[in-house]
């Protein structure tokens, strides 16, 4: 059985999952109409990518998140059950309860989880909203600096 890694505070998962036969243009129909601002919500994700292979009988799914997979399951689940349920519904196997049914999502993912050979997180010790921040910090410190440089104001009619 396959198991998530974990550099610093973030983990990884891959996912390979069989799709239903002829569901493939459903689902990537379904994958075109979700907004991405959707999976943003979860305050944990550094990346998440669904592509269909292998002629659209497969779905690769690829994550790196903030802290365990247990976690990170149950965070999709209440940000995002019916994005789920449309996604991997479409798949084998996936459970009659849909994402909601936790113990089964969770053994589903289990179920299809493949083992990462490589990879590679940027940040390593730092969680989704601690690089947010950093980048909040720095960007008004170039205001700042950019403020302060600014020439200075003439009065009108002197050169």
């Amino acid at each position: 059985m396959a198991k998530s890694k974990t550099i610093g505070k973030v983990t990884e998962l891959t996912l390979i999952n069989p799709i239903k036969p002829g569901k493939g243009p459903t689902l990537r129909a379904v994958l075109t109409n979700i907004n991405p601002q959707l999976v943003r919500k979860m305050e944990t994700i550094h990346f998440a990518r669904w592509v269909l292979i292998d002629n659209d009988t497969r779905l690769l799914f690829t994550s790196n998140f903030d802290r365990s997979l247990d976690d990170y399951l149950k965070d999709f689940v209440k940000v995002m059950p019916e994005g789920l349920d449309s996604i991997w519904g479409n798949c084998e196997d996936y459970p009659a309860g849909g994402c909601k049914d936790f113990p089964a999502f969770s053994a589903f993912v289990a179920a299809f989880q493949v083992d990462t050979t490589l990879w590679y997180a940027a940040y390593p010790t730092a969680t989704v909203k601690e690089v947010l921040k950093a980048l909040d910090v720095k960007a008004k410190a170039d205001k700042f600096v950019k403020d302060i440089n600014l020439p200075v104001a003439t009065t009108v009619g002197q050169p």
